[in-house]
């Protein structure tokens, strides 16, 4: 944040967290708000917390797809809809992925590598069981390697 000519304070930038995320911008006036009245900047440590807390719920977000639908139905009462809605979600149950397409494209493409390549996790958690190695791409390629 920059403050300008007139005393107002200019936002120039948000941290890169992962390389080609970025959050939605409809998220910044409440992120800013969080960062203004949730963080407690008196104690550094509490600070440096709140800010991490708030950057995380800030990117957190999964960019979503466009709706199938294009909005809602105008002059369907509520009770209708909702009716409407159950009969549709049973006919598409066995169909419909969970997660929209782009969020999905997002985990796999962007989300899990970056996690793979950047999670250094404490060593009490490979002790304690928090966190456990399943398997190992260059072991698995010697297994392979045999058959």
């Amino acid at each position: 944040m920059e403050v300008d000519v007139k005393d107002n304070l200019v936002l120039l930038g948000l941290p890169i967290l992962i390389d080609g995320h970025q959050p939605s911008p409809h998220g910044l006036p409440t992120f800013l708000l969080r960062l203004a009245t949730e963080v407690k900047y008196g104690n550094e440590r509490s600070c440096f917390e709140g800010i991490c807390t708030e950057l995380g719920s800030f990117y957190a977000c999964l960019p979503l797809g466009a709706s199938e639908d294009g909005g809602e139905d105008e002059g369907i009462g509520e009770k209708d809809r909702m009716t409407s809605s159950l009969e549709t979600l049973r006919e598409k149950k066995s169909t419909t992925p969970l997660i929209d397409p782009a969020a999905e494209t997002f985990l796999k493409h962007k989300l899990f590598p970056s996690i793979c390549h950047l999670l250094v996790p404490p060593h009490d958690f490979s002790e304690d069981g928090s966190v456990v190695a399943i398997a190992e791409l260059p072991n698995l390629y010697k297994v392979f390697e045999r058959c």
